[in-house]
């Protein structure tokens, strides 16, 4: 699923091509709302809250997108756009210039501007780790407050913070040792604080730094694995992510995946190496 930071860098990628320009056509494949009253509107802007990314237009109304786990951005001019196949696609957005085209999203929908603070969807969203404003003792706060919960399932739930997804969080807890199957009440505040804190840092810097943590959302193999050698050279590496089975970087244990969370049917895919990450009590 793509994380918070790659709807950031989708957002980043959509907003000059498409702010300021008016809309020559929207299509939303599996909706029956009415979209030609938008026809001829200015995009307002582009943004992404969380994991979700939103297209305003002037008229007071927002698409919002969110692509789950398979859904993907496709960003093309228009006259190339012949070139770019429409199977599997939810949305098609025209400009005189550019085409958008999402595939395989699951929410595609539009919603009024003037709806999005009250929205359901919205309205249960905690703090945007890569907002403008982010308040860190405000999410630490929320993050306390799932003390019961393990420290992944914490993590992953967008109503204490959002944008951290299973990639982050199993990198992240990695990065600083921490249990992710413990619960969150036996991880003390400081260790919390660095967690936030980090999560911000890293991310922001995967959005408009060198990129360095995670791999480009746009890269067809986004998980292929790396070397030794890559990782101290600082190029885009993940530490334990998809890595079950091969050796921990840093002290040679297998990392391992384990499936965690209440719902059967949600359960997450958390990686790490029980070497760096020693348990913490019984979980």
């Amino acid at each position: 699923m793509p994380e918070g930071d790659s709807l950031h860098r989708i957002a980043v990628e959509l907003g000059p091509a498409l702010t300021g320009h008016p809309l020559r056509a929207l299509e939303l494949v599996r909706s029956t709302a009415r979209t030609d009253g938008l026809v001829g509107s200015d995009i307002a802007g582009v943004e992404a809250r969380g994991k979700n990314l939103l297209i305003h237009f002037a008229v007071g109304f927002a698409l919002h997108v969110h692509l789950k786990m398979n859904g993907r951005v496709v960003l093309a001019r228009r006259d190339d756009a012949r070139r770019v196949s429409h199977a599997h696609a939810v949305v098609v957005l025209d400009t005189e210039q550019h085409r958008v085209i999402v595939y395989d999203a699951p929410v595609a929908r539009l919603i009024r501007s003037r709806d999005l603070k009250s929205d359901a969807h919205f309205r249960a969203l905690g703090p945007d780790l890569l907002a403008p404003v982010f308040e860190v003792s405000e999410a630490c706060v929320r993050l306390k407050l799932r003390g019961k919960q393990t420290l992944g399932e914490a993590l992953l739930d967008q109503s204490v913070m959002s944008g951290i997804g299973n990639v982050w969080k199993s990198e992240l807890c990695f990065t600083l040792r921490l249990d992710p199957f413990a619960p969150v009440s036996m991880h003390r505040a400081e260790e919390l604080l660095a967690l936030v804190s980090l999560a911000r840092a890293q991310m922001f810097d995967n959005v408009y730094g060198k990129k360095r943590t995670l791999p480009d959302p746009f890269d067809p193999h986004p998980y292929a694995r790396k070397t030794r050698v890559d990782r101290r050279l600082g190029e885009g590496m993940l530490s334990v992510y998809e890595r079950a089975g091969a050796p921990c970087y840093d002290c040679g244990t297998k990392i391992e995946m384990r499936k965690d969370g209440k719902n059967s049917n949600q359960l997450r895919s958390t990686y790490y190496c029980p070497s760096c990450q020693p348990a913490r009590g019984v979980t």
